[in-house]
């Protein structure tokens, strides 16, 4: 049937053009650890902190660009909570591999950073999305 198709997106153009922009820095900071070769080490520098900001930041937005059913005050909430979620598994994937690489651990200071930084880059996410969509 001509014109009816699935929309996976609710969002408006403003909103999908800072998800854009936070997509292409989360880009660019991923392309500067490849280039410095911080990528290919299992173990968490402050290099990864940036790394876990900036993808937190991405991956919320565009959580919240998804059409789903639930209310549009508690979207924010659940984008931070997946931040949090896929970068805390990021984390514990980067402990393991780096105790298989080396046999030592990273320091638990790092770790917990990880984990802050991803909750940061989450409530950057929510606090925008409140800023420019629900104008609270």
């Amino acid at each position: 049937m001509p014109g009816v198709g699935i929309q996976l997106l609710d969002t408006t153009p403003k909103w999908l053009g800072l998800t854009l922009v936070c997509s292409a820095c989360a880009l660019v900071v991923t392309g500067a650890g490849i280039l410095v070769n911080q990528l290919i080490l299992f173990s968490i520098t402050p290099f990864s902190l940036l790394l876990h900001f900036a993808l937190a930041i991405s991956l919320s937005a565009w959580i919240l660009n998804l059409r789903f059913q639930m209310t549009q005050d508690r979207k924010p909430l659940l984008a931070i909570g997946i931040a949090v979620a896929v970068g805390s598994i990021w984390s514990l994937l980067q402990q393991w591999f780096g105790y298989l690489q080396t046999g030592l651990t990273n320091d638990i200071t790092l770790v917990a950073g990880a984990m802050l930084m991803d909750a940061a880059g989450g409530c950057v996410t929510y606090i925008l999305f409140h800023l420019n969509i629900l104008r609270k």
